[in-house]
């Protein structure tokens, strides 16, 4: 982890800020919290402040699954902010925001630390020459809740309309400057297909920078959709399915690779201009997409979401610019814009750092272990010959099979963090199968507030 800076008390002082929130996601995908006075700053960057390890065991509901090997009383971590990530949270009330990560008491890094796995495989990457960026978009609806507490779409207008933005531009103005005080850097923000629901798309960055501006993106979109709605109530879901009639929210991650500053998806002779390396990539993420579903889509509810004919692209299957192929390259052309991949399977309830952390896992030795690369899809997968394309999993139950089987990532990530995730992927599985599902979307319906509405 960076040294922290010298004294972010005293630049934060002069913005008036009081008081920082540091967070880190556990396995859930909850962002969960400790507030510093301003004082405490130093502090809390240099020693940290303390977090029991039993966060890990907590369920979407947030309940602790007695079952789960780190629900005991035993231990102590260190929460540690990163100073290099500050950012303004709601200034004008006085507070900041930093990550978190977990450290030892003896200092030494917590091994089941999700930020520390992307952090360390970032610079195992570096280490070969090897430079990642990543962005994510978001998806979210702005609703209030009807008579039984259910999501119903707060902002009319038709999909990707004007008429949306129109009727929600105060709302929009609030958010976009939210996102200016807090230094975050996007590409774009409009209205989504689905009613009352929005999207926003990150600028690209490391990919430790592409997991902390996920999480503050949430709690931002969060903080001024629910200030905003005021009396009205509003709330943002994330949920990947807010009801089951309804269209579900992705959270698609974009990937671009160089290696010794060369770029490996774009230049090629390979299909949509790949390189010999960026087929090896692409060959290995597409081999363990079903392993890396059970991170991309941590919530039984996830897989209500990926359903055929959709654009959610359930099938473990790649194309050159085919929004129902998991993996869609998006190649250069005459506008300039530089060749990339997005992986369209991956929603907001994911741990981005988890997620990142096992992408480069999977790309470093794509890298290292040529593979073959089968054709890109065109059409359709859904309308080819059962059998023709594999479906992914589709259920949680299934991606965990294939997470547990995965010898790669159980290398990569530790057996300590592999084997606990096994543990959380469990615990939901066991929490979804008591509920219907109806009831199921029901209890998710408005992530990211666990447990929903009370």
């Amino acid at each position: 982890m960076p040294s922290p800076l010298a004294s972010p008390a005293a630049a934060l002082a002069d913005q008036g800020i009081r008081w920082v929130a540091i967070t880190w996601v556990n396995h859930a995908g909850a962002p969960l919290v400790k507030v510093v006075p301003l004082a405490a700053v130093d502090a809390a960057a240099a020693v940290g402040v303390g977090f029991s390890p039993v966060s890990d065991a907590f369920r979407a509901d947030g309940v602790i699954d007695p079952a789960h090997r780190l629900a005991r009383p035993d231990g102590d971590l260190r929460l540690r902010a990163d100073t290099h990530a500050l950012a303004l949270l709601e200034p004008g009330a006085g507070w900041a925001w930093a990550p978190g990560e977990r450290f030892e008491r003896g200092g030494a890094p917590y091994a089941g630390d999700q930020r520390f796995l992307c952090r360390h495989q970032q610079e195992r990457l570096q280490q070969m020459g090897v430079e990642l960026r990543a962005g994510f978009e978001l998806e979210w609806l702005v609703a209030v809740p009807d008579p039984d507490g259910q999501p119903v779409p707060a902002i009319p207008g038709g999909p990707y309309g004007a008429d949306r933005l129109v009727e929600g531009l105060d709302y929009a103005t609030a958010l976009l400057e939210a996102f200016e005080a807090a230094g975050l850097p996007w590409l774009q923000f409009h209205p989504e297909y689905g009613a009352g629901q929005f999207e926003l798309s990150l600028a690209p960055g490391s990919p430790l920078e592409a997991a902390d501006r996920l999480v503050l993106a949430r709690l931002l979109i969060q903080r001024v959709t629910r200030r905003f709605g005021g009396s009205f109530g509003w709330r943002c879901s994330f949920s990947p399915k807010p009801s089951l009639e309804r269209v579900g929210n992705g959270g698609h991650l974009h990937l671009s690779v160089q290696r010794q500053g060369v770029p490996l998806l774009q230049g090629g002779d390979g299909p949509g201009g790949l390189t010999g390396a960026g087929g090896g990539v692409l060959a290995a993420l597409l081999e363990e997409l079903p392993a890396l579903l059970a991170l991309a889509c941590p919530l039984e509810s996830s897989y209500r979401r990926l359903g055929p004919s959709s654009w959610s692209a359930p099938f473990q299957a790649w194309g050159v610019e085919n929004r129902e192929a998991a993996l869609r390259l998006i190649p250069t052309a005459d506008d300039g814009a530089a060749a990339h991949l997005e992986l369209k399977v991956s929603d907001l309830t994911a741990n981005p750092y988890l997620l990142l952390g096992a992408v480069q896992v999977v790309l470093l030795d794509g890298l290292q272990q040529q593979r073959p690369l089968p054709p890109p899809l065109s059409g359709d997968p859904a309308l080819l010959p059962a059998g023709q394309v594999s479906r992914l999993p589709t259920t949680l139950a299934e991606a965990s099979v294939a997470f547990a089987s995965s010898a790669l990532l159980r290398i990569g990530l530790g057996e300590s963090l592999h084997g606990s995730l096994l543990d959380s992927q469990a615990a939901e599985v066991r929490r979804a199968a008591e509920l219907s599902d109806a009831d199921l979307i029901a209890a998710d319906g408005w992530w990211p507030l666990v447990g929903g509405l009370v």
